[in-house]
């Protein structure tokens, strides 16, 4: 059920990084053997980012929420909280966001970090956790921050996924509204039905290195991209629909989920003429990465513009879907 509200937060920053190395479509082509101009065609993607092997997660988390804290003109020692979103963590313990606040140099009295996994989505569910704690007093100013290394756990013989994923990191700084800013409307739609569409078997307490699973490639990331779109075509557009009726919007930030899913999004938003960010081609589906990015992207671009709403969107594995409207 869709949620009218107005929870009086404001973003009142954003930060985006990106790993050191490019890959642009031709590389991949060259490494996998492929004729010139496959990977491209496969899901429209110029460039995305590998980390480097010295590169963590934490370490792009903690240089997006330094950004994110200079455009907000914050300090770390102003955070009550650091909430960390992402599908491969650093690792199981500690959490990524005690890595990402030991980094930052984060005061240590009165702080709370602990890390979530939501998928895709993981960055919107931060986001409704840090509005939630802020209004009800128990925090002031929250730092949100997801980041993945997916390349990491690509199979190099799907191409359907190898060619769609990129690496990076992406947070913005929360406080309270004074004004007219703040969370109007959230909407969320669980469809477990496609719970293996999108999967990673291995690597938790099912398949590990005690218990192997039946073939290393459970340890990969596995889509079902057929299933997973007729799942999306039946159950995205009502939903969608819920929540653009809840309050007028003058931009839609989606995950970048790939070519076609944002071309199905566009094809829904057509009749109110609403636009919305796509940077797939420049970046990839950056996972959890994916959304915050898009959202820096539209703040640095000046797209979100104070007194105006923008609605937050995307799909997760699950299958997930879930939205929020937030107003400037």
């Amino acid at each position: 059920m869709l949620t009218r509200m107005f929870v009086p937060v404001s973003i009142l920053g954003t930060g985006s990084t990106l790993p050191s190395r490019p890959v642009r479509a031709e590389d991949l082509d060259a490494q996998l053997r492929l004729p010139p101009g496959t990977t491209l065609a496969r899901n429209g993607v110029a460039t995305r980012y590998f980390a480097a092997p010295e590169e963590s997660s934490s370490g792009l988390g903690a240089a997006a929420l330094r950004q994110a804290l200079a455009h907000a003109g914050r300090e770390p020692a102003d955070l009550d909280a650091i909430l960390f979103a992402s599908v491969l963590a650093e690792q199981p313990m500690p959490t990524t966001s005690i890595l990402i606040h030991r980094q930052i140099g984060g005061r240590a009295a009165g702080v709370t970090c602990f890390d979530l996994n939501a998928s895709c989505n993981g960055f919107l569910k931060l986001l409704e956790i840090a509005a939630a704690g802020i209004h009800a007093g128990q925090w002031r100013h929250v730092g949100i921050v997801a980041a993945e290394l997916g390349s990491r756990g690509l199979n190099w013989d799907d191409l359907d996924t190898c060619t769609l994923f990129g690496d990076g990191a992406a947070a913005a700084v929360l406080g309270p509204s004074n004004g007219s800013a703040g969370i109007l409307a959230s909407h969320s739609v669980t469809r477990s039905e496609g719970l293996d569409h999108c999967r990673i078997p291995a690597g938790g307490t099912r398949y590990n290195v005690r218990q192997p699973p039946p073939t290393e490639t459970d340890y990969f990331f596995a889509m079902n991209g057929r299933g997973l779109l007729r799942l999306i075509q039946e159950h995205f557009p009502p939903f969608l629909e819920e929540l653009l009726h809840a309050h007028p919007v003058s931009l839609v930030v989606p995950h970048q989920a790939s070519a076609i899913g944002l071309a199905f999004l566009a094809k829904q938003l057509r009749p109110r003429r609403i636009p919305h960010v796509d940077i797939l081609a420049e970046v990839g589906n950056q996972v959890t990465a994916s959304l915050p990015t898009a959202l820096h992207h539209a703040f640095s671009q000046g797209l979100c513009r104070p007194g105006e709403a923008s609605l937050l969107v995307g799909t997760a594995a699950g299958v997930s879907l879930s939205g929020l409207v937030i107003r400037h």
